[in-house]
C-alpha cells in the first residue's frame, strides 16, 4: 500500500470512530418527541432498570402525564427533570450530565481516541531507522502500522464501552420499597404503594408497606382490596410474629364480617393465638366474632374481663372493650 493510500485509510478510520462516537453518545434521535425524550430519560422509581417511558406501573404512568401536562404548558425540558426528581423518591436520571463527578465519564472517550490518534501519528512521523543509519525495513514499518492500528481499535473498543454504560441505569441512592419506607407512608398514595409492592413483591422487606396498604383497604370497608395483601403476609414464612398475627387476624374478621363464616374467621384467629397466645386483639376479635356470630354472650363477656384485667391492652382497645362488655351484660346485641 502506498503512502497515499495508508493517509487516507488513516484520516477514514479516524472519522469513522469520531461519527461512531457521537451516535452512541447521542441517548435519543431527534425525531422522537419531548414527552418520550424526557420520559427515557428518567429511571422509574419501582421498576427493575426502566425509563418511565417504558415501565407499566402506574406510577410511571403518573409520571409520565405530569410530563405531558408539563411540556404542554411550555416548560422547558431541564425544569420537568427537576421537578420529577425532586418530587418522586428514587427517580434518577439514566443519562447523567457531563457535569461535576460524570464529566470524567464523558471525557475518558474523547480523551482515548485523541490519545490514540497522537501515538499512531508520532509513529508515523518517526518511523526510527535500521542499522548505521539506514532505512527502517519495511516489516518493520509494516510493524509500526500493526502496532498503530492496534492502539487505534483498542481506543476506539474503550469509547464504545464507556458510551454505552453511560446509557445505562445509574444504582439510586434510594430506591423501591428501601425508599418509601424511609417516608411517611401517610404522604405516599395507595397506587404508589401498590407499584412498589408490585416491583419487590419477592422481597420480604416489602411486607410492612403491604399491611401499611392493607390497613388503608381495611379502615376504608374494601376488604376485596385488603384480603390479597393480608394473605400474601399470613403465608410468607420470613414475615414477623407480629406481622403474621395482624393478618390472620384481619383475615379472620373479614371472613365473618364480610361473609358471615364464623368457622373459618375462628379457624384463622386461632392460627395467630398459636403464635402468640397472649395477643390481646386476637382475643378480642375472636371473643367479637364468637358473640356476634354465635350469639355465645357469656364467653364474649369473660374474654372482655380477662382482656380489661390486663394493664398492657392499649388504651384504644381497652375503650373499645369497655363499651362491647356494657352491651354484652346489657343483653344487646352486638353492633
Amino acid at each position: 500500500m502506498s503512502e497515499r493510500s495508508r493517509n487516507i485509510a488513516s484520516v477514514a478510520f479516524i472519522a469513522v470512530m469520531a461519527v461512531a462516537l457521537i451516535l452512541i453518545t447521542s441517548t435519543r434521535p431527534a425525531t422522537v418527541d419531548r414527552v418520550e425524550q424526557i420520559g427515557t430519560r428518567i429511571k422509574c422509581p419501582v421498576c427493575q432498570g426502566e425509563s418511565i417511558a417504558n415501565s407499566p406501573s402506574q406510577m410511571a404512568e403518573d409520571m409520565m402525564d405530569l410530563v405531558a401536562e408539563r411540556v404542554s404548558a411550555g416548560v422547558p425540558d431541564q425544569e420537568i427533570v427537576d421537578e420529577l426528581l425532586g418530587s418522586y423518591t428514587g427517580a434518577v436520571l439514566l443519562d447523567p450530565p457531563a457535569s461535576g463527578a460524570t464529566l470524567v465519564l464523558w471525557l475518558t472517550p474523547l480523551a482515548v481516541m485523541v490519545l490514540g490518534i497522537a501515538v499512531i501519528l508520532w509513529w508515523r512521523r518517526h518511523p526510527g531507522s535500521g542499522e548505521a543509519g539506514e532505512p527502517a525495513s519495511p516489516g518493520r514499518s509494516r510493524t509500526r502500522l500493526a502496532i498503530g492500528g492496534v492502539v487505534l481499535v483498542l481506543a476506539f473498543a474503550s469509547i464504545v464501552v464507556v458510551a454505552a454504560n453511560s446509557l445505562q441505569d445509574r444504582p439510586a441512592a434510594a430506591a423501591g420499597a428501601a425508599a418509601i419506607d424511609e417516608q411517611d407512608l401517610s404522604e405516599v398514595s395507595n397506587e404508589t404503594m401498590e407499584a412498589v409492592i408490585a416491583a419487590n413483591a419477592d422481597d420480604p422487606q416489602v411486607n410492612g408497606m403491604r399491611l401499611a396498604l392493607a390497613e388503608r383497604y381495611f379502615d376504608a370497608g374494601d376488604y376485596r382490596s385488603a384480603f390479597p395483601h393480608y394473605l400474601v403476609v399470613a403465608e410468607d414464612p420470613n414475615a414477623t410474629d407480629a406481622q403474621a398475627i395482624t393478618s390472620l387476624v384481619r383475615l379472620g374478621w373479614m371472613a365473618y364480617a364480610g361473609n358471615g363464616e364464623v368457622e373459618t374467621a375462628t379457624r384463622l384467629i386461632d392460627e395467630a393465638l398459636a403464635i402468640d397466645s397472649e395477643s390481646s386483639v386476637a382475643r378480642y376479635v375472636r371473643a367479637r366474632v364468637v358473640w356476634c356470630g354465635t350469639g355465645d354472650t357469656q364467653q364474649a363477656i369473660e374474654t372482655f374481663d380477662d382482656l380489661l384485667a390486663d394493664p398492657d391492652v392499649a388504651t384504644e382497645t381497652r375503650a373499645q372493650i369497655e363499651a362491647d362488655l356494657e352491651l354484652a351484660r346489657g343483653g344487646r346485641e352486638c353492633p
